[in-house]
């Protein structure tokens, strides 16, 4: 027997659920939004610009991460909570500017810099429109971006006295160095961004002055990265790499990402370096003839302590963590030196959370679990810490080993192109049984000169021995001589 079932004639009861599940506000608000991502398509733009919060998986693991201390940056983050001393600050920085610019009315000012401040909002933040209004969001973002914006101008002043009158509020606000390291941090975490075109909107409007030209522009950026950057060198020309255009990226915290992936002009670890030796010329030749080896992914490695007793030695190398690689014929482990402080967790949390949520690929999470793998006790801190990979600031190795052992968790991973081949090398040399017994006997007798030397004084004291008794039993087996022929 066939059922039809008509749903007019059930209006009642079907109106009813539909009111109760959803609504007309829902179906307005998903309107919009499908309205949203049609103008936002249209004008080509791209879900990694998407500027959004931490997702829960790694908020939970430490949620203090990712939450501003003096500063609060962009619309993502609750206004309610925010620094009284901090927002005083930012007004004292828009009155600095409407002042210098001859702008009398801030509502002049956010049309300037905001045209149509809706695009803006829709194309690089998730889900910022929970405000009242649209004037709250601009006005927010003006302060915000001509915050950093004059905190920039303020990096690029050389030391004068006009430099001090107009910028001196920056250093009223930096009281002592810690609220100093909390405003840079904060300029660098996750949620708490503004958009590149913001600021570049600004600059581009309102800057005459040719610091601002977009290679000195990218040099600030530098100035400004160094402080928190966790592989950071002092004397950057020094080091043989090329400037990233920052006025490409996203925002500071992309900024910050894209410069310590930065590749050197100098590849560590290429073969290059060893095709003079004839071991070197041998390996490629056999490379060449031998058949291709099925790759097997590989997510981690074994500890450092591990590692070194299977004979690999690790370097710490100045630069940034593209400059990993791993040495087959030296057995040596080159690692990006990083300098710990209380605030470098805050910076590699944000920097994994924005690569996993924004970027295709996974460079910078696949070092940080490498280095996960590598600290599982204090003896492995001691190891990378004597190699230069690591500089501790934080009081203790177990801290640093807390801190390492809880970096990775909920974060997911894929295979890596970068760095596969050097894991899959570092298990092939580690898997040899024989790797072991031999540097346990090179430690056990060869690591001091008096062990050395004891252990030739036995081994020709054993000699001797062996060759004494190698002539007695010769003597007492030796024939009888004949006796001598009677004479005649």
């Amino acid at each position: 027997m066939n059922m039809e079932i008509n749903i007019e004639d059930q209006p009642q009861m079907y109106e009813e659920e539909t009111v109760l599940s959803f609504g007309d506000d829902w179906i307005e608000s998903k309107i919009r939004q499908i309205n949203a991502a049609a103008d936002a398509d249209t004008n080509g733009s791209n879900e990694s610009l998407t500027i959004s919060k931490p997702p829960k998986a790694l908020l939970d693991v430490r949620p203090l991460s990712y939450e501003p201390q003096l500063l609060t940056i962009g619309p993502l983050h609750d206004r309610s909570n925010d620094n009284a001393s901090a927002d005083r600050f930012k007004e004292l920085c828009v009155w600095r500017f409407m002042q210098r610019h001859g702008i009398p009315d801030v509502k002049q000012l956010m049309q300037r810099i905001f045209e149509d401040p809706r695009s803006f909002l829709d194309t690089h933040y998730s889900n910022p429109l929970d405000y009242n209004s649209l004037e709250i969001l601009q006005l927010m973002l003006t302060l915000d971006t001509i915050l950093i914006y004059e905190f920039f101008l303020y990096m690029c002043a050389t030391v004068s006295e006009s430099t001090i009158e107009q910028y001196g509020h920056f250093q009223t606000l930096w009281k002592n160095d810690i609220i100093g390291k909390q405003f840079f941090r904060d300029l660098f975490l996750m949620g708490n961004q503004i958009p590149m075109s913001f600021l570049m909107c600004l600059i581009q409007e309102f800057t005459r002055d040719p610091k601002f030209k977009r290679d000195e522009l990218n040099r600030e950026f530098i100035g400004v990265i160094e402080v928190v950057d966790p592989f950071f060198t002092w004397n950057f020309e020094d080091e043989n790499s090329e400037i990233p255009d920052f006025c490409k990226c996203t925002h500071l915290l992309d900024c910050l990402y894209v410069w310590v992936l930065r590749e050197p002009l100098q590849k560590y670890g290429s073969r290059s370096m060893d095709t003079f030796s004839l071991s070197g010329l041998w390996n490629l030749f056999k490379k060449k003839l031998a058949a291709p080896k099925k790759t097997i992914f590989r997510d981690c490695v074994p500890t450092a302590s591990q590692l070194s007793k299977s004979g690999i030695w690790f370097k710490g190398i100045v630069g940034s963590i593209s400059v990993m690689h791993y040495n087959k014929r030296r057995r040596r482990f080159g690692l990006p030196r990083l300098v710990v402080y209380h605030g470098t967790e805050d910076i590699l949390r944000n920097l994994i959370a924005h690569e996993q949520t924004s970027k295709v690929g996974g460079d910078f999470t696949k070092y940080a679990v490498i280095m996960d793998s590598l600290i599982d006790t204090t003896e492995d801190v001691t190891i990378l810490t004597k190699a230069g990979v690591i500089e501790n600031h934080l009081g203790s190795d177990e801290r640093m080993v807390k801190m390492w052992n809880d970096m990775c968790t909920n974060v997911s991973t894929q295979s890596c192109k970068r760095w596969d081949g050097m894991i899959r090398d570092i298990h092939h040399h580690y898997e040899n049984p024989w790797r072991p017994m031999f540097v346990e006997c090179r430690e056990k007798y060869f690591s001091r000169p008096w062990l050395t030397i004891s252990l030739l004084v036995a081994f020709i004291l054993l000699l001797f021995s062996a060759l004494q008794t190698a002539y007695t039993i010769a003597g007492y087996y030796k024939p009888p001589a004949p006796a001598p022929s009677p004479s005649n």
